[in-house]
C-alpha cells in the first residue's frame, strides 16, 4: 500500500539523515513521527520509527550509568564446596 508522505515529512527523514548527535537524531524522528501520515498504509513504518525511538532513548539513557572501575580477582587453585541439608531440598 503506499504511504503518501507529505514533502515536510521527507524533509524531516533528510534532516535525520544529516544529524550527527543521537540527541538530535532523537528530536529528528520525533517530528518524523509526529509528520508522517496515520493510515493502514504506514503502520509499519510508524512502528519502525517507534522502535528508532526507543532504542535511541535506551542508548541515551546507558550512556549516563556507571564509570566506575570492576575489580576483578584471578581464580586460582582448587575449591571444594559442601552443600548440607535434607535430601529433595534443592540444593
Amino acid at each position: 500500500m503506499p504511504a503518501n508522505l507529505t514533502p515536510e515529512y521527507k524533509a524531516a527523514e533528510q534532516e535525520y539523515r544529516q544529524a550527527r548527535d543521537p540527541s538530535e537524531k532523537l528530536a529528528c524522528l520525533e517530528r518524523m513521527l509526529s509528520l508522517i501520515p496515520k493510515h493502514k498504509g504506514t503502520e509499519k513504518m510508524q512502528a519502525d520509527l517507534k522502535r528508532r525511538i526507543a532504542k535511541l532513548r535506551d542508548g541515551l539513557q546507558k550512556k549516563s550509568g556507571r564509570k566506575g572501575f570492576a575489580i576483578k580477582v584471578e581464580p586460582e587453585g582448587a575449591a571444594q564446596v559442601v552443600l548440607i541439608g535434607p535430601p529433595n531440598s534443592g540444593k
